[in-house]
């Protein structure tokens, strides 16, 4: 294809895409309710998963945190862990809704790999707490073995829940992939070009997403659970927040104002950021820091790559 020719279809898919924005947002400002079942059950099955979650794990989080196993080891990070797994919920609903609002297939299959996500987490956090309330003292070793009997039995239900939500999920998102393909195809036409690069184009923003909540999610449990105010890595990882979300927008903005110089400086900073999470995923593997992520390596593996 020469430049001239993928100048012009690059400027047609964004035209394009630019109307489908418009009418989809005008039209589900006015009709959102009025839209098919498959969108409305997803969304809706989204907000009442992440209620039930949210209360579970608010629940484990007060019962937890008022303990002596909040305060010592591995105790310290898992009320992190518990509002960010929160946090993820409230992020799964804005991609459901962000999905369905953009009729946007890309998106849907990234909303079902998130919710498998927290489903995994949901089963970890098994783990992480039988570590957690581990004790050789003998009062707290009867705590022990009541929050355990209490947790877990939330955990279950969370587990559960998540579980049973992604089947369902699994099969609303089949019936949206076909939904939303026929509308996008009517609306883009049969150019297998402009498909392909407004496929693409998709892929790219619903990454960009996810990087945004992945990384918050990382920094937040770095600063808090590994750093130290004296720490060197400290300013560094509190200056990386700002840049890296600026670079996050500046992608987008780039994208959809076709500015090359852009691009390259996005690449550049996308460079700049495999080095960083390299030299961090170094760090928590190595033997004279063994120490220091002994009780954070494995979320914080989970995150960084």
């Amino acid at each position: 294809m020469s430049e001239e020719s993928f100048d012009t279809s690059s400027r047609k898919m964004f035209d394009t895409t630019k109307e489908v924005n418009n009418k989809t947002d005008n039209n589900n400002r006015l009709h959102f309710w009025s839209n098919s079942v498959n969108s409305v059950s997803l969304v809706l099955l989204s907000i009442l998963e992440a209620i039930i979650v949210i209360a579970l794990e608010a629940v484990i989080f007060v019962n937890f945190h008022n303990t002596e196993f909040s305060k010592h080891n591995l105790g310290l990070g898992i009320p992190v862990y518990l509002m960010i797994f929160i946090t993820s919920q409230v992020f799964q609903v804005f991609t459901a809704w962000d999905a369905v609002r953009a009729q946007n297939t890309i998106q849907v299959i990234a909303f079902l790999l998130f919710n498998l996500c927290c489903f995994v987490y949901a089963v970890f956090q098994f783990k992480q707490m039988a570590d957690a309330l581990r004790s050789n003292d003998p009062y707290l070793g009867e705590l022990a073995n009541w929050l355990k009997s209490f947790i877990y039995r939330l955990l279950i239900a969370v587990a559960v829940i998540t579980g049973v939500c992604q089947l369902a999920y699994f099969y609303l998102g089949i019936r949206l992939y076909q939904e939303f393909g026929w509308k996008i195809y009517k609306r883009i036409g049969a150019d297998p070009e402009i498909r392909n690069m407004y496929r693409w184009y998709q892929i790219f923003l619903t990454i960009l997403k996810l990087d945004f909540f992945f990384f918050l999610g990382y920094s937040i449990q770095y600063l808090i659970l590994v750093l130290r105010n004296n720490d060197p890595e400290f300013p560094l990882t509190i200056v990386a927040l700002p840049v890296t979300c600026l670079v996050l927008l500046l992608a987008v903005y780039a994208v959809r104002h076709e500015s090359k110089w852009l691009i390259s400086l996005f690449f550049l900073g996308l460079f700049a950021g495999v080095a960083y999470f390299s030299f961090k995923l170094y760090r928590i593997y190595d033997v004279s820091q063994a120490e220091k992520y002994k009780f954070v390596k494995d979320f914080l593996t989970f995150f960084g790559k």
